[in-house]
């Protein structure tokens, strides 16, 4: 419950080193005051740990209230000097203990007071340089991870609204379509809209994920393919299918833009002698995708303006999660529009 929870916190990993640093103090401090376990090991026990809490309270005062009140607001000046005057405090406190602490009088004359008040400062400041290197070096990753976390947020949430994108520009343009076939009282329309339906089915299963698998994905083509089939039965279009595809994964949707532009742009904006080539190779983990269709005529100045649109999305998705793995080249033909696109899979 509760106290489990409690628990859980205090022995977190993000307090491990802490525990791991003081253990080795004080084993470190009971190593130098070995001479007292001979005296008396209940004394020597009753100082160590007595030492051991008064350093760690120099250091936490630094960590917990210095440092946050003064360093990070960048009063750098004001932080020097109360370091400056704790280290003083630490280190006349510090030799008080040792004369209350310690059974006999190690501590003869003046000189010897000094001495022992000058390492104790010392000390002071090394602990208090420790602890703020410590707090600095641990802010550091930790606004480095609240960086990243933050980077991390705001990309999950631009690759969703550019995959929102592509699902109604999709669907607009494929209800388009089965309207065409309606209209012309095509007997193609029945089986049009049982294409859209597992389309529709794909969009809502796998579309959410981060990674489908390449096959299915294809198939999503396929059916994309077969729907501009029925409508343009004459016209030429191809899929080509090449290499082994079984074990390759893909961000969904990620391919559909560049063939519905293909079509879009390319065969449906003429009457005739439209064509569509698509050839998809698998090789090794390397897609390999090559798009060619025709250039709209000239008179059709909607679809020469809107030529490529549809593939701005696809390369703010391929920027942003296939980094560096992969090259999208796009080129244009006095009779043709070509895209090249290489992606290295997982």
């Amino acid at each position: 419950g509760l106290l489990d929870m409690q628990w859980k916190k205090i022995f977190s990993s993000r307090y491990i080193f802490h525990y791991f640093l003081w253990l080795l103090l004080t084993s470190s401090l009971a190593l130098d005051s070995r001479w007292l376990f001979l005296l008396d090991k209940r004394f020597f026990l009753f100082y160590v740990v007595t030492k051991t809490i008064f350093w760690a309270a120099v250091v936490y005062l630094n960590i917990l209230w210095l440092y946050p009140a003064f360093y990070k607001r960048r009063k750098y000046f004001t932080y020097a000097g109360f370091i400056f005057i704790i280290a003083i405090a630490a280190g006349i406190i510090s030799l008080q203990v040792e004369e209350y602490l310690t059974p006999r009088n190690i501590l003869g004359n003046t000189t010897e007071h000094f001495l022992f008040f000058l390492s104790q400062l010392i000390t002071g400041l090394q602990y208090i340089f420790f602890s703020f290197l410590l707090k600095i070096t641990v802010d550091y990753y930790v606004q480095k991870e609240t960086l990243k976390k933050i980077e991390l947020e705001k990309t999950t949430a631009e690759l969703n609204f550019l995959k929102a994108q592509v699902n109604p520009h999709f669907l607009f343009n494929t209800l388009n379509n089965i309207y065409a076939l309606i209209i012309e009282k095509s007997e193609n329309s029945g089986e049009a809209v049982l294409r859209l339906a597992d389309i529709m089915k794909y969009i809502l299963a796998e579309g959410k994920e981060d990674k489908v698998m390449l096959q299915k994905e294809i198939q999503l083509l396929y059916n994309y393919t077969e729907l501009e089939r029925l409508r343009k039965p004459y016209s030429e279009i191809r899929l080509g299918i090449y290499g082994n595809t079984e074990k390759l994964h893909i961000t969904p949707l990620l391919l559909l833009p560049l063939v519905e532009n293909s079509f879009k742009y390319g065969l449906n904006s003429v009457a005739k002698n439209g064509f569509v080539r698509i050839d998809i190779k698998a090789a090794g983990k390397n897609l390999l995708m090559h798009i060619e269709n025709n250039i709209p005529p000239v008179h059709d100045t909607n679809a020469n303006e809107s030529l490529g649109m549809g593939i701005d999305s696809v390369k703010q998705r391929l920027e942003r999660l296939y980094k560096n793995k992969y090259h999208l080249e796009i080129k244009e033909t006095e009779f043709e529009f070509i895209v090249d696109l290489q992606i290295e899979l997982i």
